[in-house]
């Protein structure tokens, strides 16, 4: 039986899907999973099945180890185990990223270097099993803090698409969360016991989405009157185009 907080978050995600046509008949999905509340949350809320989308989909769970140094048993294991209590189809890739990000020689910032090589992976993973979708568990919060993450520091006005076409239509990445904050995947995680396993990454609590975070913290202090965080996602679909620069050249 479902609780109050599972089909709150099942009819957030069905309506993101249905806004964005996300899931289709005979959709093959690769869901990517790091072993955080998020992803891992997505996967069950989509295993779990859907009512006002078709269930005629399939599913493929993909992991990647990033060469860290593991506790025993490695959290891999347990995704591993989780995937076949869950019967669904599974990938573990073991990859040494985290050498290559974190090198003293690396010219990039790691979380850049980190995230590239994630994606390479991903790809061939989809190719691989020929799914035509890529799941991530990006949520409310993240397409947020993206939009700034980008304007403080790309100098481009750019968040996270519900839905991205990649190689040319060949597949899409679909983001089925939007329309769900953080803190509520986090509970759902801990209600459903899901294997959610630690960040290893020496650079977690110290990147530039961490400082997005808190500076979103410290603008709502004081404001009883405004949704902050509200106001920002909302404003991606309120865009005066009228009043944007036409004849400025790109710097």
């Amino acid at each position: 039986m479902m609780g109050r907080l599972h089909n709150k978050l099942r009819k957030r995600m069905e309506k993101a899907i249905l806004d964005y046509r996300m899931i289709e008949r005979g959709d093959r999905i690769l869901v990517a999973i790091s072993g955080g509340p998020d992803s891992l949350s997505l996967l069950k809320l989509l295993h779990d099945g859907l009512i006002h989308v078709t269930n005629d989909f399939s599913i493929h769970a993909v992991h990647l180890t990033l060469g860290f140094k593991e506790s025993e048993p490695p959290g891999w294991k347990l995704l591993e185990s989780y995937f076949k209590k869950l019967g669904v189809s599974y990938s573990i890739i073991h990859t040494e990223i985290s050498k290559i990000a974190l090198a003293p020689d690396a010219k990039k910032n790691p979380c850049f270097i980190c995230s590239l090589y994630r994606r390479r992976e991903i790809y061939k993973v989809a190719h691989q099993q020929k799914c035509n979708k890529i799941a991530y568990g990006h949520h409310k919060d993240d397409i947020v803090e993206t939009l700034l993450i980008n304007i403080l520091y790309g100098r481009k006005i750019e968040a996270m698409n519900p839905v991205q076409e990649i190689f040319k239509g060949k597949m899409h990445i679909i983001r089925p969360l939007a329309y769900i904050e953080e803190n509520l995947l986090k509970d759902f995680a801990e209600e459903s016991n899901l294997p959610v396993l630690p960040n290893p990454c020496p650079m977690d609590g110290y990147t530039r989405r961490q400082k997005i975070k808190e500076l979103i913290i410290s603008l709502q202090k004081g404001e009883k009157n405004a949704n902050i965080k509200e106001n920002i996602f909302k404003s991606l679909t309120h865009v005066s185009v009228a009043f944007l620069p036409q004849t400025l050249k790109k710097e």
